[in-house]
């Protein structure tokens, strides 16, 4: 019985993550983990996030892809493997309190820099040399706190990419750092066998939700989009920071 409620709270959770994510390309993971938390461990919900969203991002790829454009994730891709690898490192010997805190620290200063209009209205160049440190912070985070989409979130924002634009390119990022963080975890021996029919429950919820997600995703304009992202980077610091002082 203990079981079966535990993993009717993981899909709830991610059929209201799924239907989020499926809208906007960001923010599934963090209306998920206040109800995973719930009932499961901070650690395992990490993992459970993980192995749900591995689904999550291939169904979302294959909804976007056409609107996806290689160029613009090409460099964030091949930073991201060694940030993966580096998270799930990080994960295995660091304080998840602290590896939270780190996280809510760096949404909470962009946000603040938001409200400065100079700030708000700069454009990112075109560099490698800045594509490949976004796609390590993403990857690190996506690694040792499963939240890439809040680092994710900052960089498509002060590139100014249309809703179009923004979940396509990602949707398909998600894919290679959801994959690379997976590997990373289970070569660390992250993963156990109890692990499975939570991110089989995470599965079905997250596939609910985003059927209905993407559906609503195409009604939304560039500047609500915007407004939207921006509001569940706000999300994830307090959810973080929550977390991290395990209220």
């Amino acid at each position: 019985m203990e079981l079966a409620w535990t993993c009717f709270m993981v899909a709830l959770g991610w059929c209201f993550g799924g239907m989020v994510g499926g809208a906007t390309g960001i923010g599934a993971i963090m209306v998920a983990m206040p109800l995973m938390t719930a009932v499961i461990t901070p650690g395992e919900a990490v993992l459970v996030s993980c192995l749900t969203g591995l689904y999550g991002t291939i169904h979302l790829s294959v909804s976007y892809r056409r609107a996806c454009s290689w160029k613009d994730i090409r460099d964030l891709v091949v930073g991201s493997i060694p940030g993966c690898v580096l998270g799930a490192l990080t994960l295995k010997v660091a304080s998840m309190q602290a590896l939270q805190l780190m996280v809510c620290m760096m949404l909470a200063c962009f946000i603040v820099m938001q409200l400065f209009r100079r700030f708000a209205t700069y454009r990112l160049p075109d560099s490698m040399a800045v594509g490949l440190f976004a796609g390590l912070v993403c990857g690190f985070v996506s690694g040792s706190v499963a939240m890439v989409g809040a680092p994710l979130g900052i960089y498509v924002l002060m590139k100014h990419w249309s809703p179009d634009r923004a979940r396509g390119n990602m949707s398909v990022f998600y894919v290679f750092t959801t994959v690379a963080s997976v590997l990373s975890q289970a070569f660390a021996g992250l993963y156990t066998m109890s692990l499975l029919p939570l991110a089989l429950a995470g599965v079905a919820g997250c596939f609910v939700g985003q059927v209905v997600g993407v559906r609503l995703g195409r009604r939304i304009d560039q500047h609500l989009f915007q407004r939207i992202v921006l509001g569940f980077l706000a999300l994830a610091a307090v959810i973080l920071f929550a977390r991290a002082m395990g209220w």
